[in-house]
């Protein structure tokens, strides 16, 4: 008797602390991406082109064009995220709180549906909301969640396709699977872990039909798509997704992101890779299981070239789902296991606090950008160089796009993209009109800040510009004209 009554205080206890904690995380959330959503400048490299995609749909203009022509942009992702961040222009303007709003709104569904999944597979409704809200509290989450990229809302649509393939296992089930994981890989081309983790899940179930079906079925509608995207952009849609993004690849760079997320994850890594091998040990891998191994495994991709640890949101989504079953099925058995997993999440969540004061974290060290909540001194900065950007009657050249997007002006170029594929030889034509547009200071104003240019475009602005100003706007911008 007491050995119940203690085995169910500490469940309890462990419950209501991993309870706070997880509040507190729900709202530190919240708190951090009202402060991003709000601020108009970039954070993250790449936030401004998916606005400039954005702007482009919402103005019926093409977005994929020959990036050896003006205005040398490649877009790297599918046109969906670009789409749904449009609908926002008229009420938002050209702002990069659009695509914010949708990132951030795909980062609260996607931990919505990590609760919806733990309670459709264990019918608990406390470790659902529990495991929710630790996505969001975790710290590639909160770093990635509310910036304006592509990636939790790729990953919203594939825990869709889980989540009704599970609920319905028939082709209607099928069907809207197909549907939620073509909408995932027209958000993010590279999404390929729910499709695959169906088809894996339903051969070895020995429904072939299905299996084969789905495939058909997602690569017959993709594909004709994708053909008819590609022949209205006269083959710049399968180059921009696909030519442009074939970068050199570094296994080293794997081992040092998965060394910065195991560092940073294990706890809940742990608990998932408990509850699939109860699964496996009773010979009744479920899809939440493959999907998991399949995550895993396409983290392998966080090896090319301008990768980085948005790579492992999924796999953080999936095994938070997998800790929910655990969790969902520990409570039914009672007994002092029960508290183990709430146990684990509260110390991985103070983990994720404590991380970036810790001496590990040397091992990941990311941009003082990467979970930043800007400030309103932040802004003062950054209207300065709005002001350079008014001023400038010419053609404008910038790293930082949003600065020319917001004040109704074009953008040109894609710095870093051009600069990954100089080696290549396919975008020499590019380069070649930027550096004589430089020397010839066809630009009444160059903005530097990443410095992701090639080194002699670097020195054909030092050859023709001078630096007029130094702005600090969370990132240093250096500020040149013609001189």
């Amino acid at each position: 008797m007491i050995d119940e009554r203690l085995d169910r205080s500490l469940a309890v206890g462990a419950t209501a602390l991993c309870c706070l904690i997880a509040a507190a995380a729900l709202i530190a959330f919240l708190r951090h991406a009202s402060g991003v959503v709000t601020f108009p400048y970039e954070l993250a490299a790449g936030e401004e082109l998916l606005l400039r995609d954005a702007v482009q749909v919402f103005g019926g203009q093409p977005v994929y064009t020959d990036p050896n022509d003006i205005p040398f942009v490649i877009s790297n992702y599918p046109p969906l995220f670009p789409a749904l961040s449009s609908l926002l222009i008229p009420v938002l303007g050209v702002s990069l709180s659009a695509t914010r709003i949708v990132a951030t709104l795909s980062t609260l569904l996607c931990a919505s549906l990590i609760g919806v999944l733990v309670y459709q597979g264990s019918r608990a409704r406390l470790p659902g909301a529990v495991c929710g809200a630790t996505f969001l509290g975790s710290i590639f989450v909160y770093q990635w969640g509310t910036w304006g990229r592509v990636d939790t809302t790729a990953i919203l649509f594939s825990l869709l396709a889980i989540l009704v393939l599970q609920r319905w296992e028939d082709w209607r089930g099928i069907t809207l699977a197909t549907l939620c994981c073509l909408l995932s890989l027209y958000t993010k081309q590279t999404q390929w872990a729910a499709p695959v983790a169906i088809f894996v899940w339903l051969l070895w179930r020995r429904q072939g039909r299905r299996a084969w079906g789905f495939i058909f079925l997602l690569g017959g509608v993709g594909g004709l798509v994708f053909l008819a995207v590609n022949a209205l952009t006269s083959g710049e849609f399968f180059r921009h997704l696909v030519v442009y993004n074939v970068l050199p690849y570094s296994a080293r760079a794997v081992l040092g992101y998965w060394r910065a997320f195991a560092l940073t994850h294990a706890p809940m890594v742990g608990l998932g890779l408990v509850y699939a091998g109860l699964t496996l040990a009773r010979r009744r891998p479920s899809l939440p299981v493959v999907y998991f191994a399949i995550s895993s495994l396409l983290t392998v991709a966080v090896g090319r070239s301008g990768a980085s640890s948005n790579y492992f949101l999924e796999l953080i989504a999936v095994s938070l789902f997998l800790c929910g079953l655990l969790w969902g099925e520990l409570e039914k058995r009672e007994g002092y296991a029960s508290f183990a997993v709430p146990a684990v999440i509260v110390a991985q969540l103070l983990w994720f606090r404590a991380f970036p004061r810790s001496p590990l974290a040397v091992w990941y060290d990311p941009l003082p950008s990467f979970g930043y909540t800007p400030q309103a001194a932040d802004v003062g900065g950054c209207e300065r160089i709005d002001r350079y950007v008014v001023d400038a009657e010419g053609q404008i050249l910038t790293e930082g796009g949003g600065f020319v997007l917001r004040n109704g002006k074009d953008l040109y170029g894609s710095p870093w993209m051009l600069s990954a594929l100089q080696e290549t030889g396919l975008v020499d034509g590019a380069l070649r009109e930027l550096e004589e547009a430089l020397a010839q200071r066809r630009f009444s104003l160059v903005i530097l800040t990443w410095q992701s240019y090639p080194p002699r475009f670097l020195d054909a602005v030092w050859a023709n510009y001078q630096r007029v100003d130094t702005v600090c706007c969370i990132f240093k911008y250096e500020v040149f004209v013609p001189g």
